[in-house]
């Protein structure tokens, strides 16, 4: 029966949000910018009553005063959308997400409220407009939060970064923080190739069956590591290909390195 209740507190709180959202668009319509702060914003407070929902434990290592700054461009690795739902609930922030997710029923019109930069990889003509949208939500000072491997997978291995979107910390000097996204424990019990499939969303799983799965779990334990940014300038707009592409592999190193410290230690 549990899991019935926090079924309903979950959507009765995304339907709450959805309507502050939709509140906060009409009444700051000619005002875009303070609309999109106060969307980061709501978001926010909705994703800490969201994790809270889903009995999810955030333990945050690193340099956690980062997640206090603002026009910071997050890297994470993804293995689901409970990396989203958490990463919700650590700061203020809007999402760069694969255009698809918008005609998802329900959760597609949430995700629009929200202000998610959407983004269409199949479309090469349209990355210059989203790169242009991305670094206007840094320069006022809005953070972003980007999950570079363009998919979520199983933890096996970090895919290769997708560059392209790394243009818009350059362009608008942004600092660059990646996070580290390792999931510790479920109902108590290390996470594992057994078990991980019920918290980890990937390939082909249906996403309505694997949510009402994820929320007849007891308690989810993960942790989120804020490594050093990257503050790179760039001081030649010819090279800005190159430099996009060595900052996509400097972040890949960094949480890939990291990523497999996790592995060690758990062996």
């Amino acid at each position: 029966m549990k899991w019935l209740f926090k079924t309903f507190f979950l959507f009765l709180s995304i339907f709450l949000c959805s309507l502050t959202l939709l509140f906060l668009r009409l009444i700051f319509f000619f005002w875009p910018v303070i609309k999109m702060r106060a969307a980061a914003f709501t978001v926010h407070v909705f994703g800490r009553i969201f994790v809270f929902i889903l009995g999810i434990k955030v333990k945050i290592t690193g340099q956690k005063e980062l997640l206090k700054s603002r026009g910071v461009f997050l890297v994470s690795n993804h293995l689901g959308y409970i990396d989203g739902i958490v990463a919700t609930s650590l700061t203020p922030l809007i999402f760069v997400a694969k255009a698809d997710i918008r005609s998802w029923p329900f959760f597609g019109f949430f995700t629009f409220l929200s202000d998610t930069v959407f983004v269409n990889r199949q479309n090469p003509a349209q990355i210059k407009k989203e790169i242009e949208k991305i670094t206007g939500v840094l320069k006022n000072k809005v953070n972003i939060i980007i999950f570079p491997e363009g998919t979520s997978t199983n933890g096996e291995k970090l895919l290769p970064f997708k560059s392209s979107f790394f243009s818009a910390p350059l362009k608008a000097r942004a600092k660059i923080v990646p996070l580290v996204v390792t999931y510790k424990s479920l109902n108590h019990c290390d996470i594992d190739s057994s078990n991980r499939d019920l918290v980890y969303w990937y390939g082909t799983m249906k996403f309505f069956p694997h949510l009402l799965n994820v929320l007849k779990q007891d308690s989810i334990t993960l942790e989120i590591k804020v490594c050093s940014p990257l503050e790179i300038k760039n001081e030649n707009p010819a090279q800005e290909k190159q430099l996009r592409k060595a900052t996509s592999d400097a972040c890949w190193s960094i949480i890939g390195k990291n990523l497999s410290r996790e592995d060690a230690l758990a062996g």
